[in-house]
């Protein structure tokens, strides 16, 4: 990893879930990680049980760091040990996959007062990948449109990712609706990382499947 440098990292806690936090890391050995924040910043929940997640950038490609709270040095440093590394969701966001998830969407406009009227998908097979997904939604948007979502992650424990995403492609499917491809275009890394990590394990569910019924 090299020298210092300034992160933000999602450290879990007891009651509020995971939270963000910007810090200077150090690395100390192979898998440990000393991480330096501002005074009265890092909370006193901090659950030494979840997992942490950062993303950083080493020797070119930006690497996915997930593991857990070693050490509570004091109120301004802790210890991170590292348990998984894999290059950032950028690398693999062309990965897609079939799946049943339920998704909410609505029309993002900048500065309506009120709240936007949210559609449910009728449908909940859609195409997902850490860079976007393609669904069935009950208008047609335009092409260039900002869409906003949510996708509801199962668990445990059950996640709902909420992001931006830009309408690439919008086909009729039928009467009343249209199967929609959407770009993600404002995610959270931390939301896009989950997303990336449910899709491979429903690849490996669904190919474990696949093997069990070939099997009998």
């Amino acid at each position: 990893m090299g020298g210092k440098k300034s992160i933000k990292v999602y450290l879990p806690t007891k009651g509020t879930g995971s939270l963000p936090f910007e810090g200077v890391a150090m690395p100390v050995a192979a898998t440990l990680i000393k991480v330096n924040f501002l005074p009265n910043v890092l909370p006193n929940n901090i659950d030494q049980d979840g997992e942490f997640k950062l993303s950083i950038q080493v020797a070119g490609p930006t690497v996915a760091l997930h593991g857990v709270v070693k050490q509570i040095v004091n109120d301004r440093q802790l210890v991170l040990e590292v348990t998984d590394a894999y290059e950032h969701p950028q690398k693999r966001e062309h990965f897609r996959i079939d799946l049943d998830l339920p998704v909410r969407y609505w029309r993002h406009v900048e500065d309506v007062d009120g709240r936007p009227e949210i559609f449910q998908s009728p449908s909940e097979r859609v195409n997902l990948s850490g860079g976007g997904i393609f669904f069935v939604a009950e208008f047609n948007p335009v092409v260039g449109q900002q869409l906003g979502l949510e996708l509801s992650i199962p668990g445990p424990p059950r996640t709902v990712v909420r992001c931006l995403g830009r309408v690439v492609r919008s086909t009729p499917r039928g009467e009343k609706l249209w199967g929609v491809a959407l770009h993600f275009t404002d995610i959270e890394d931390e939301d896009q990382e989950e997303v990336i990590s449910y899709c491979f394990a429903e690849q490996r569910r669904q190919l474990r499947t696949k093997v069990d019924v070939v099997g009998r």
